[in-house]
């Protein structure tokens, strides 16, 4: 094609086109506008702010199979007093919902040796829950509602008694059936 040949235009290998005809030319004559007209209509897209969504050129490419940056750090410390009521404030006052009552451990350890103790050493485990389970229903009445597990200590109490009745019946037994025993002989 005899029309892309290198060089400015108006070089001497097209002149014998008339002025205006040349691709690169305006018709006028004039120099050429300095910036193209702008039309109205929607924003053109703006790219991306570095670091966020797809890596973009002069980023490198994630790589498989290793964590994302500071996965694995811990997280930055609280200020200090974060999250404590103010100095004299009532329980529950500050953020968030306040802490719900607490089962009293005591009475979970009553119940758990009243019924541990029915089976390996009935008298001393009984007493030992019995104890525990009196001690524990006065700890969570004085708690004003903060400790739980009143059911568990009374559990162990009602165990720990049908315990020492039973231990009871059965010494009573063996006292009579050994005064029978001696009874026969005589």
């Amino acid at each position: 094609m005899p029309d892309d040949l290198p060089g400015p235009p108006g070089s001497g290998d097209r002149e014998d086109q008339p002025r205006g005809d040349r691709p690169t030319e305006p018709l006028s004559g004039g120099p050429p506008p300095s910036e193209p007209p702008t039309t109205p209509g929607p924003p053109a897209p703006q790219p991306p702010a570095p670091g966020y969504g797809q890596p973009g050129y002069g980023q490198p490419p994630p790589s498989y199979g290793q964590p994302p940056p500071g996965y694995g750090q811990p997280p930055p410390a609280a200020p200090p007093g974060y999250g404590q009521p103010p100095y004299g404030a009532p329980p529950g006052y500050g953020y968030g919902y306040p802490a719900g009552p607490q089962n009293d451990s005591t009475a979970t350890a009553a119940l758990v040796i009243a019924v541990v103790g029915f089976f390996i050493c009935a008298p001393v485990g009984a007493i030992v829950a019995l104890v525990l389970a009196n001690s524990s229903q006065k700890r969570i009445e004085a708690s004003g509602g903060q400790l739980t597990g009143i059911e568990q200590a009374r559990a162990a109490r009602i165990i720990a008694i049908i315990e020492l009745v039973l231990t009871g019946i059965a010494i009573l037994i063996g006292v009579i059936a050994i005064i029978a025993s001696m009874g026969n002989r005589y």
